[in-house]
C-alpha cells in the first residue's frame, strides 16, 4: 500500500481518507453486448470491501469466533452507472466511509476504468454487523472502530492485487 494524498468522507462521519484497490473483470462477466453486466459491479464492490477488511488486519476466517468482524449482512446497495465497461480488464475502486453507526457501516465507492480514470459507476454499500449465532445486529467492537479510523484517517491507501 502506498500513500496517495488526503480525501474527505463527508459530513456523516469524522473518518476521512480513501482506500483504493483494483479488481479485474473477467470475460465471463460480460453480457451479450460485450460490456460488464450490471449485477457484477456489486461483486467488485464486495471484493474491494473484503480487501479493505484485510488491510485492517481482519483476514477472512470461516469461524466467526476467530474473526467476528468479517460477519455482516448487506442492508442496502445504491448504484449509479455512468458509462459501460467494455471488455475484460482492471477496475479501480475507491472507497470512503460515509457513515459508521452503532451496528452499521455505509461505504461510498467510485469505480473507474483503470488507466483512463473515467468514472464508470458510483454508489454506496451499507452493511450491518451481526452476531453469528442469533443473526441479530450487534455493535462494531471498539477495536474495529479504531482500526477503521486509523486506516482512513492517517492517509489514503492504495492496494494492488
Amino acid at each position: 500500500m502506498t500513500a496517495v494524498g488526503r480525501g474527505t468522507a463527508g459530513p456523516a462521519t469524522d473518518i476521512t481518507g480513501r482506500y483504493r484497490t483494483t479488481t479485474v473483470v473477467a470475460w465471463d462477466e460480460l453480457d451479450a453486448l460485450g460490456v460488464l453486466h450490471h449485477a457484477r459491479f456489486v461483486v467488485h464492490a464486495e471484493r474491494a470491501f473484503s480487501r479493505l477488511l484485510d488491510a485492517m488486519g481482519y483476514a477472512y476466517h470461516c469461524d466467526p469466533a476467530v474473526r467476528p468482524e468479517r460477519h455482516h449482512v448487506v442492508a442496502a446497495v445504491r448504484l449509479a452507472f455512468r458509462r459501460p465497461v467494455e471488455g475484460p480488464g482492471p477496475l479501480d475502486i475507491e472507497q470512503r466511509v460515509e457513515h459508521l453507526g452503532c451496528t452499521s457501516l455505509a461505504m461510498a465507492f467510485t469505480v473507474t476504468a483503470a488507466g483512463t480514470g473515467a468514472t464508470v459507476a458510483e454508489g454506496t454499500r451499507t452493511v450491518v454487523h451481526v452476531d453469528w449465532g442469533t443473526r441479530r445486529p450487534q455493535p462494531w467492537s471498539p477495536e474495529f472502530r479504531q482500526r477503521l479510523h486509523t486506516l482512513f484517517s492517517e492517509h489514503d491507501l492504495e492496494a494492488r492485487p
